[in-house]
């Protein structure tokens, strides 16, 4: 099948493969040590990562991976014009070709701001 969409953009692909078994430990813990390995192959940063969990009707458990953004930087991914001139840059940044130094701005750090 491919990809399939929610409602809401849930579930993004239907190819699943088991990574492993687990059981709940005594404090109704459940590791996902062997998740995380194969989310390693897709994102290489872990760190700050949360999920998202959805249960269906029969209890199975899909876990979406997630980060959060701070609530001061959300707007720019809630204004498309404003992230893809940000993403502009970024591209144009990794392209040290088009870069030229400038020198130091030091000697205006205290000028007036209109």
């Amino acid at each position: 099948m491919g990809v399939m969409m929610a409602k809401d953009n849930t579930i993004l692909s239907d190819r699943f493969e088991v990574v492993g078994e687990v059981a709940v430990d005594d404090r109704n813990r459940v590791s996902l040590t062997k998740a995380l390995e194969s989310i390693k192959r897709l994102v290489r940063d872990t760190e700050g990562l949360r999920f998202v969990i959805h249960v269906n009707d029969v209890g199975q458990l899909l876990l979406s991976p997630v980060v959060s953004v701070p609530l001061h930087e959300a707007w720019l991914y809630k204004n498309p014009t404003a992230l893809a001139k940000v993403s502009r840059g970024l591209a144009q940044v990794g392209d040290a070709s088009k870069l030229k130094d400038l020198g130091s701005f030091e000697k205006h750090a205290d000028d007036e701001i209109e």
